[in-house]
């Protein structure tokens, strides 16, 4: 996986990426799109390209640290690497946008609050006719714990 700049730079003309949607098949004009699949898989342009498309899944992000400044996650699983990748690849003062199926029973997004530091927002939406819960965090990184040498 890079953790350069360099990679960044290269795929992206030099710009931090805006806005990446996570299992995007082109709904956000002005996003990166990180999906294993080349092809739109819903709607009436199924089977078309996924435009500005990083080949890739949540839990293995292919950019490096700190390069995303806004991310959206929409009913796409969020397994523990997944939100761990999220927050790496999240600057510091990132926005991350959760949308799953409100479900009565349990909180979709209790992981990931737990798991990624910062200012908590949740509503209810519809999206595609269907009831979501929208968990919105403001991205704040713990700093390192400082380390620790043993002189011996």
């Amino acid at each position: 996986m890079p953790t350069e700049d360099s990679f960044v730079r290269d795929c992206f003309g030099g710009e931090m990426i805006a806005l990446l949607d996570v299992g995007g098949e082109g709904r956000y004009a002005t996003a990166m799109n990180l999906n294993p699949s080349a092809e739109k898989t819903l709607g009436l342009d199924k089977g078309q390209p996924i435009p500005n498309r990083i080949d890739g899944r949540a839990e293995d992000i292919p950019l490096p640290d700190s390069s995303v400044k806004t991310i959206i996650v929409e009913r796409t699983p969020l397994r523990n690497e997944s939100i761990q990748e999220l927050a790496r690849v999240a600057t510091d003062d990132a926005t991350l946008v959760f949308r799953h199926p409100v479900d009565e029973h349990s909180d979709p997004h209790a992981r990931v609050k737990e798991q990624i530091n910062g200012e908590v927002d949740i509503d209810q939406l519809e999206l595609d006719g269907q009831l979501v819960q929208q968990l919105t965090i403001r991205h704040v990184k713990q700093a390192a714990p400082p380390k620790r040498y043993s002189h011996r």
